[in-house]
């Protein structure tokens, strides 16, 4: 059989095309054999071979390469599949569409959408009997913008496409959604033929509408002959109604509240806010993350972004009365009492929740162990997550045993082995239940938030998740694969407007270089669990993957911190820039007696004599004192001076650069925000502009190329990993090339309205939000919308009233709900993708609804590293059901928007 492969792409001096694929003829998927299309005309590039079919559908792929077969570029997606395995005509063209990366319509095609919001029912068509003297045409189109009582169509010019009258439109199937195709149509090649997609009503049976803009056109010398058959595949169908956009909601799992919980929010609860979401016609649920923390078994456990593992879910979210035996082996009388003395609470009791569940947990555990790790599905499970699943199981039993999550205070297992491993989880060791336990509790949560997932699929919304950038230090992650993390480091923010010293996570940061070298596969695992509840994702501090600001593990506040990797400032470049460098003026803290007195007042003198002396004339910290964590050991054992412990944090951070580690004192990263500091005010004024150049040339400069090829070394291969739709947190100092990486991979942004991207203005503006992004009013790091209304000083509140909301009248200081019915509009009305809102924002519209002190819907606080995550709605999802009220205001709001 005679195949030719043709597409259409404009290339530059030097490059060529060439087709790789799953037959030996195209490289076996092997691009550097892959056979070299050629150039025709018209920018027009083909292919022909003599292929004998295979046992398989073709699968094949475009790429662009350079002289050297270099792959600079492929067609975007995944293998195109034709199905030529009972073939009778003698030649075939298939005629394709470049698909290029970043198309707006790209992230339709992940399981969001195709499994998701659009999922489709099968569709059939009968095939067609040839026509004597006549070629083949089938025509195909990508197409995921189709509901459940939707289909795709095609009318146009030729007999066979019904010569442009509705009633006689070809309908195509969808063995291969969201790829829709024709049967084969007998069409004759004398003219040329016109044609468009529509969409068909499947219940009322007609035609809705015919796709946007001028009509497809394959001229006459292109159709096929008699003996030949022609695949003609376009890239996309043009809506007529635009770009799609949905909105959603935004709550963590355990904030949420029902009648059936405990204490806190439970995996069975997500269903009720499914139902809920589905009524007012939101598409998607977001949640925090859902990983297990329990590291001390205190309330400090309750930060969601500090997992034990990556892999293995929260105990605190297992519903223990769906588990089955709950009933004979937990005392129900004494449930009852304890789920309403729990449910009562106005926020979460972390240590109280987790308790109790262990305790009824491990009381149902002892009834039904025995048939459990017999059961044909707890195998399947065990053996599906077994590269996670066994170690995270010993990680937590030597975690009870030794009474610490530390694993380097473990003695014999403080370093992990897959020796130690087998040992330890034998099923012939004597401790062999507790780890068995592990096994029970991490089944359930799998069994119960994946069911939440396929509800929320099955209703055309997503469950979208949340990954953390970091990994928490002493976790099974770390214990386990230790090479792939800098433990020596420690990963976090650099001061933005809601945390002025930056913020230290704790986390260390990852080993790039080693992740790399087998694929990224730890990744990869990640996704792939992901994948099981999840058809969106959101990536913590996406700007990690570009740079991560690292902070020594000496000190305690992000001010310290600095851009890894970075290119740093060499010692010459002083010199280049008129600057005589000083090391102990500008590296080291500047401390003179008016900002001792200026820091602490009446007490300089105290503080001074007993964490100061005097060194070549200079005031120093003492030894003992100079760096932040010793300072914090100090105060820890002597309270008297903890009022004290911010002044000398700031005192030691005052400087204006940090040597580079290893460079012996040659590189230098500049200290964040240094002109904020009292030793730069202190600068000479001449020497103020030089040094100030040279801050923002490392910023703002040099950095952009060599971040962005940091960046593509690693998230096109995560990307390619996972067909979720992937969204980044992409908020604070955000370079230059990071809106071009991010769309050039389909990665949506966040866009959060009091946090304007663009320098020029003071809020989000609607010019500079891209389609791929989501939109919201406030996220779970900031204050909510009516504290965030409250917190504005009179004349940004004053700005934002006027500027944004077209206000006409006195400014209000409370935000009313009508302020806040204005706001959710205006980001409805906005054209990214997406917007989500926080669920006490959209609480805020109703007045019957709302809570009644903004201040206790407050999440986190970034700035308090010891925060305590309790925040608990104080209405039932039940009761979310029955507000009439809102869910009508809601509803209608969105249905206006064009969101529904």
């Amino acid at each position: 059989m005679k195949i030719t492969f043709r597409v259409n792409y404009n290339t530059a001096w030097g490059e060529r095309l060439a087709v790789t694929g799953n037959l030996p003829a195209l490289g076996a998927e092997n691009p550097a054999a892959a056979p070299y299309m050629e150039y025709t005309k018209d920018g027009n590039w083909e292919l022909t071979l003599d292929l004998k079919p295979g046992k398989q559908p073709l699968a094949y792929k475009y790429l662009l390469t350079d002289e050297n077969r270099n792959v600079l570029r492929e067609d975007w997606g995944e293998l195109r599949t034709v199905d030529l395995t009972k073939e009778k005509a003698g030649e075939v063209l298939l005629s394709d569409v470049w698909r290029n990366d970043g198309h707006a319509q790209n992230s339709l095609f992940t399981s969001a959408f195709t499994d998701a919001i659009f999922q489709q029912k099968k569709h059939t068509v009968k095939a067609a009997k040839k026509a004597a003297g006549k070629g083949q045409l089938v025509l195909r189109v990508y197409a995921p913008r189709v509901s459940d009582t939707q289909r795709i169509c095609v009318s146009g010019s030729n007999t066979a496409l019904g010569n442009w009258r509705t009633e006689d439109v070809v309908l195509l199937e969808n063995s291969d959604f969201p790829l829709w195709s024709t049967v084969a149509l007998s069409v004759d090649n004398q003219r040329d033929v016109e044609y468009k997609y529509g969409i068909y009503d499947t219940k009322e049976k007609r035609v809705l509408f015919l796709e946007a803009g001028e009509n497809r056109r394959i001229p006459h010398h292109h159709l096929p002959e008699s003996k030949q058959k022609t695949v003609k595949t376009d890239a996309a169908f043009y809506h007529p109604q635009g770009d799609w956009k949905g909105a959603g909601v935004a709550v963590p799992v355990f904030s949420l509240r029902s009648q059936t919980s405990l204490g806190v929010g439970e995996f069975t609860d997500i269903k009720g806010l499914v139902d809920w979401s589905e009524k007012v016609g939101l598409k998607m649920v977001q949640i925090l993350p859902v990983n297990d923390t329990n590291a001390t078994k205190t309330w400090t456990d309750s930060y969601p972004y500090a997992a034990v593992s990556v892999f293995a879910l929260h105990p605190q979210y297992l519903n223990i009365s769906a588990i089955e035996g709950f009933k004979k082996a937990v005392d129900q009388k004494a449930y009852n009492k304890e789920q309403k003395r729990l449910n009562a609470l106005p926020e979460v009791d972390y240590e109280d929740v987790m308790r109790y569940k262990l305790k009824a947990a491990r009381q149902i555990f002892e009834q039904v162990k025995t048939d459990f790790l017999q059961d044909a599905e707890f195998k399947k499970f065990s053996e599906e997550n077994e590269h996670w699943l066994k170690p995270y199981a010993a990680f937590c039993y030597l975690r009870d045993k030794n009474g610490t999550a530390e694993f380097r205070k473990w003695s014999a297992y403080k370093k992990f082995s897959q020796a130690n491993l087998k040992k330890l989880t034998d099923p012939q060791a004597k401790h062999f239940d507790e780890i068995a336990f592990w096994y029970f509790i991490q089944f359930h949560l799998d069994r119960q938030l994946k069911a939440a997932g396929d509800y929320a699929r099955g209703k055309g919304l997503i469950l979208k998740g949340d990954i953390p950038i970091g990994i928490y230090r002493h976790s099974a992650d770390a214990w386990t694969q230790p090479e792939l993390y800098n433990m020596d480091g420690q990963s976090g923010a650099p001061p933005d407007p809601f945390s002025e010293i930056g913020q230290n996570w704790g986390f260390p940061t990852y080993n790039w270089e080693e992740m790399a070298k087998d694929g990224f596969q730890w990744w990869k695992n990640r996704f792939t669990q992901l994948s099981r509840y999840f058809d969106a994702f959101r990536i913590d501090h996406i700007l990690g993957f570009f740079r991560i600001w690292q902070i020594p593990t000496e000190q305690v506040q992000g001010s310290f911190g600095f851009f890894n990797p970075a290119i740093p400032v060499a010692r010459r470049e002083f010199g280049e820039r008129g600057i005589w460098f000083d090391f102990e003026r500008y590296c080291e803290p500047y401390i003179t007696e008016k900002i001792m007195v200026d820091t602490f007042g009446e007490e300089a003198q105290t503080v001074g004599e007993r964490f100061m002396k005097i060194e070549n004339e200079r005031i120093v910290f003492k030894e003992e004192f100079d760096t932040q964590r010793k300072v914090e050991a100090f105060i820890k054992k002597h309270p008297q001076f903890e009022q004290h412990k911010t002044g000398l944090y700031n005192l030691a951070a005052n400087v204006l650069f940090f040597p580079v580690p290893g460079s012996d004192n040659t590189e230098f990263h500049p200290r964040i925000e240094m002109m904020k500091t009292s030793s730069f005010q202190n600068l000479p004024a001449d020497m103020k502009p030089r040094v100030e150049a040279l801050y923002n040339d490392y910023f703002y400069n040099r950095q952009e190329d060599f971040w962005r090829d940091s960046a593509m070394a690693k998230l096109p291969a995560i990307r390619e990993a996972t067909n979720m739709l992937i969204c980044g947190e992409d908020l604070g100092m955000v370079p230059d090339c990071v809106p071009g990486v991010m769309d050039d991979l389909n990665i949506l942004t966040l866009e959060i309205q009091r946090m304007s991207k663009n320098p020029n203005t003071e809020f989000l503006q609607e010019a500079d939000i891209p389609y791929l992004s989501v939109a919201s009013p406030s996220t779970h790091d900031m204050s909510p919308l009516r504290l965030w209304w409250e917190e504005m000083k009179p004349e940004q509140r004053a700005r934002f009233y006027y500027q944004e909301l077209n206000g006409f009248e006195g400014v209000p200081e409370e935000c009313t709900p009508q302020i806040a019915k204005r706001i959710l509009q205006q980001h409805l009305q906005w054209k990214s993708m997406w917007v989500v809102f926080p669920l006490q924002d959209i609480l805020a519209i109703s007045a019957e609804m709302r809570r009644e002190n903004p201040e206790d819907e407050r999440i986190n606080v970034p700035a308090n590293p010891q925060h305590y995550w309790r925040f608990r709605f104080h209405v039932n999802t039940e009761d979310l059901l029955g507000a009439e009220g809102l869910n009508e205001d809601l509803e209608r709001m969105i249905l206006v928007s064009g969101r529904a």
